[in-house]
């Protein structure tokens, strides 16, 4: 099974056909039938995903962002997994990629990804390449206690970091409808953040399994802005 989810990332058309027919038949996660109570297929919408990873893996949103009546830009911050993003987006020239973080204030911030030697060891290379943050201890829990190993294992670069109102402006958009949020524990720092009155999203999806109480803050912040909440065993949905 890992084996072919590996094949399907290299050929991106097979990958939308297949999920094309897996929706003839019914098949279908909590979160995209979530998701498509708030995207009908008749309804355009403008996007930003961060977190883009390689635009298949893990992805519940790319058959939404693939469709006609779609527009946006997939933000993905790490060098080698944006070109391959960038490459699985070829296709669909509504879907702009952009190589950066997101954050507040905009800049260079250090970011922690495993090392390629670290990750030529590893038989779960591919799952472990896509885990990257701002927070070097996303990455350290999942290593030995052993600091000399985990300085071995993790490297720190530097990336560009742009806000949200600075990606509107770059690629042309007045508002983003969806914000589809993935960045391991960075979603707080983007939410609390970000100029609601500007960006003007009406959907935005998080992961809630970083945070704990923290998860609660969040959607107190949301909600004085009128969201309202759907909780998923990982994600939230937060609607207005």
């Amino acid at each position: 099974m890992r084996n072919f989810a590996q094949w399907l990332r290299r050929y991106p058309a097979f990958f939308d056909r297949l999920n094309r027919v897996n929706r003839r038949w019914r098949h279908a996660s909590p979160i995209y039938t979530e998701l498509a109570k708030h995207l009908p297929a008749d309804k355009s919408f403008t996007f930003l995903q961060i977190g883009a990873n390689d635009g298949i893996s893990h992805d519940p949103y790319r058959e939404f962002m693939i469709r006609t009546n779609a527009r946006g830009v997939a933000v993905e911050p790490v060098p080698e997994i944006f070109t391959v993003m960038k490459r699985n987006y070829k296709a669909y020239p509504n879907v702009s990629p952009e190589n950066c973080g997101i954050g507040y204030p905009a800049g260079r911030w250090p970011f922690y990804t495993y090392t390629p030697a670290f990750l030529k060891s590893r038989v779960d290379s591919t799952e472990l390449a896509e885990l990257a943050s701002f927070y070097r201890e996303k990455l350290s829990c999942l290593l030995t206690p052993n600091m000399e190993e985990q300085n071995e294992c993790i490297q720190e670069i530097y990336i560009p970091v742009l806000t949200v109102e600075d990606i509107m402006i770059k690629h042309g958009f007045d508002r983003f409808d969806c914000l589809f949020v993935d960045c391991e524990g960075h979603e707080e720092n983007i939410l609390n953040q970000l100029d609601y009155s500007v960006v003007k999203p009406r959907l935005i999806v998080f992961e809630h399994t970083h945070f704990g109480e923290r998860a609660e803050k969040i959607e107190a912040h949301l909600s004085v802005r009128g969201f309202v909440f759907t909780r998923l065993s990982h994600d939230t949905i937060a609607s207005r």
